[in-house]
């Protein structure tokens, strides 16, 4: 079911007044097209992931919106789909640029029966099943999953995911995801680094159809993490960039230089230093080849 989102400002309210909507409801002020929510909505197959899909035209940030569902005890799956976000941020607040109309940023209520040791997991394995999805549009390319959650194709991102938790058990987690797709250019300062599925194939992708393919495959990889985490960390360092190689880990105190050889079940790198094995966790540090 699809929920259609326009705002100027999105603000979540306690409601009982629509059937399925768990208690909330997105308070909106002027209309516009819900094609793509409603085109996702129709494509969809999974069970919960995307039920309910709320779509906004244009907002500030998905994430944001998820989050204040999410403190209102909005259920597991929902997600909150745009065209534009006005002011998008991805890990360490950096901010995520994407032409209007010609990507996926949407966002989603994860309530999972995890640990919180296997929390750490949940970004690595949304970058698992992007890529897994988009690896079947863009064949015979094969995305490379840069860790944590990086999705690169021909050695520019494609994709950035990011996973806000509110730290205590039992509570939920958002995961907001970024995905190029349609995007022709972009600007000078990404140019190098950042590209898109229609310059790799040169063709148009139908968006719904791989935001419908994508959820389906994060459900059912979410289900393995919590009854087979060991598979998950398997398939993700399949593709893991780097395995095998040197790498620079830069952090707020120090460098560190080493041989990445995998990923902990807590999704942290494990690096093979002149001074023993080091575990890195994502936090604030950033990875270079």
């Amino acid at each position: 079911m699809v929920h259609g989102c326009p705002i100027d400002w999105p603000r979540v309210l306690p409601c009982n007044c629509h059937p399925g909507n768990s208690g909330y409801l997105l308070v909106m002020s002027h209309s516009t097209d819900t094609s793509l929510g409603q085109r996702v909505s129709a494509l969809l197959t999974t069970r919960n992931l995307g039920r309910p899909l709320h779509y906004v035209h244009t907002v500030t940030s998905t994430n944001t919106l998820a989050i204040e569902a999410a403190e209102l005890d909005a259920p597991h799956g929902t997600a909150f789909l745009t065209d534009y976000q006005t002011n998008g941020y991805g890990r360490r607040g950096r901010l995520w640029q994407a032409a209007k109309g010609q990507n996926l940023t949407f966002s989603m209520i994860l309530r999972l029966p995890i640990s919180g040791t296997v929390t750490g997991m949940v970004p690595l394995a949304a970058a698992l099943a992007i890529s897994e999805a988009v690896a079947k549009t863009v064949s015979p390319n094969n995305p490379q999953l840069k860790w944590p959650n990086d999705i690169l194709l021909e050695g520019r991102k494609i994709c950035g995911i990011l996973l806000q938790s509110f730290g205590a058990p039992e509570t939920p987690i958002v995961l907001g995801i970024g995905l190029n797709v349609n995007q022709s250019t972009f600007p000078p300062e990404l140019s190098g680094s950042a590209t898109s599925l229609l310059l790799v194939t040169g063709q148009h992708v139908d968006r719904a159809s791989l935001m419908a393919n994508v959820l389906l495959r994060l459900e059912k990889i979410l289900e393995l993490l919590s009854t087979a985490p060991a598979l998950i960390r398997k398939r993700y360092t399949k593709n893991l960039m780097g395995v095998g190689k040197n790498c620079q880990i830069t952090g707020v105190n120090e460098k560190i230089t080493g041989t990445i050889l995998g990923i902990e079940e807590s999704g942290a790198l494990i690096l093979e230093t002149s001074k023993g094995l080091r575990t890195i966790y994502a936090g604030d540090v950033s990875l270079y080849m």
